[in-house]
């Protein structure tokens, strides 16, 4: 455990008491050393401090190894970073893959680049029958993605980063989430391990960062160490929950009066895997809530509970039924004026109704809008489906809102959203009426 004992004046706490915690957590949670070595793992590198310590740890440990690194070409020192894994691996002789990302991304990034990032780690287990991929998540990383979970009111399925898991098929282990990225920069500096940072972690665009900049950063490690033991009991008592839940769905009959008859928390995560596993819905918090003050209320009725299902009541029973949607799409060669029974296509309009379009952008296409849809606006990328909640706009009317695709099948324009970056001017040529 030599990187261990390295830890003891790290972070902003006491050294002698950060050096038993972290003893402490190695009798607890999976290391390096917990590793077997029958069969070699991927290691995801990216070139910062936490993935380089990752892989020299894994180095000294003796542990078999292919180093995967993923280079987006999003900003000019991705091939600075490249290189550098490439030396570091030649070094010491690692087998590396690389994979050079060429596709164009037309949503959200992150969720794009972490899929890309995982199908490629998969090809590389099967390719190596690899026991999975190491990466190199770190108590930062994990205290982040719980106060994000918290900010956002979401429902998951775990609070904060898991040890060991299954992303897009790949088991997943994240050996590092008991040490903070100041003690694994420490862990380099103090082995001559090279690491180069990326300078959009230091943006705070992104939400993550921000969390990172001004509620991370300030915490002393006893505050880490607290909130990390708050996301293990949240995580305990999120697991009877779940637990309690999966055995009431296994006999329940859909009745209201059973369901009524749980406690408050026990209907949330019923309500809550009964619609996640039966229909793939990924229900809010307040949506759960809503739905159990109407379920209690008694009566007949439906509540939409996704753009796809919606929830009957009848007669005492509750039923998922699926919403038949309806679908349309109109393709121009050219401008042209057009009405139809959900837009009408003009020359003039107000600015937010307006788009600049050109002739590369032939043939458009005006259709519904459908899932996953999301448009590049000046202050982010922005999901249609959840500004079109956000503005309450009726189930009815959200299954037919109106978009505008371009010839190369981005969308440009979303009615009452407005055009991406691309096609923004003060001096819009087409108006798309809703």
């Amino acid at each position: 455990m030599v990187y261990l004992r390295l830890y003891g004046c790290g972070g902003n706490g006491s050294g002698a008491w950060v050096a038993v915690r972290i003893i402490f957590l190695y009798n607890e949670h999976m290391e390096i050393q917990d590793l077997k070595k029958t069969q070699p793992w991927i290691v995801a590198v990216s070139g910062g401090s936490d993935s380089m310590a990752l892989l020299h740890m894994c180095i000294a440990y003796e542990l078999p190894v292919v180093a995967a690194h993923m280079n987006y070409q999003k900003r000019a020192s991705a091939q600075r970073d490249m290189n550098g894994v490439r030396s570091f691996c030649a070094k010491y002789h690692i087998p590396l893959e690389i994979r050079m990302q060429e596709e164009e991304c037309t949503g959200n990034f992150q969720a794009f680049a972490r899929e890309k990032r995982y199908l490629f780690f998969g090809e590389l287990i099967e390719k190596y029958n690899a026991a999975g991929v190491l990466v190199a998540h770190q108590l930062d990383d994990h205290l982040e993605t719980y106060l994000m979970q918290k900010e956002k009111g979401a429902v998951a399925e775990t609070f904060g980063l898991s040890t060991d898991t299954e992303i897009y098929g790949c088991r997943v282990i994240r050996p590092l989430l008991h040490h903070t990225k100041a003690q694994l920069e420490a862990y380099c500096r103090q082995h001559d391990v090279p690491y180069w940072v990326d300078e959009s972690n230091m943006s705070d665009v992104y939400t993550r960062n921000r969390i990172r900049h001004t509620r991370i950063d300030p915490l002393s490690m006893t505050e880490k160490y607290q909130i990390e033991e708050e996301i293990k009991k949240c995580n305990e008592r999120h697991d009877r929950l779940k637990d309690a839940a999966r055995r009431f769905l296994q006999e329940w009959q859909y009745d209201c009066v059973s369901l009524c008859e749980r406690n408050d928390d026990e209907q949330f995560y019923i309500l809550y895997r009964w619609l996640h596993e039966s229909c793939g819905v990924t229900p809010s918090k307040k949506m759960i809530h809503t739905l159990r003050i109407w379920i209690a209320q008694g009566g007949n009725g439906n509540r939409p509970c996704s753009d796809t299902y919606m929830v009957r009541k009848e007669y005492g029973m509750l039923h998922l039924i699926k919403i038949k949607g309806e679908s349309y799409a109109y393709t121009l060669t050219n401008f042209q004026y057009l009405e139809t029974p959900y837009f009408r296509l003009s020359d003039h309009g107000e600015i937010i109704e307006g788009v600049t379009v050109t002739e590369a952008d032939f043939p458009l296409t005006i259709r519904n809008v459908h899932a996953g849809d999301a448009i590049s606006l000046r202050f982010g990328t922005k999901k249609v489906a959840r500004w079109l909640i956000d503005r309450k706009i009726p189930l009815e009317q959200r299954r037919i809102w109106p978009v505008m695709v371009n010839a190369s099948g981005k969308i440009i324009f979303v009615s009452k959203i407005g055009c991406d970056i691309a096609h923004f001017s003060n001096n819009p040529n087409v108006f798309v009426l809703k």
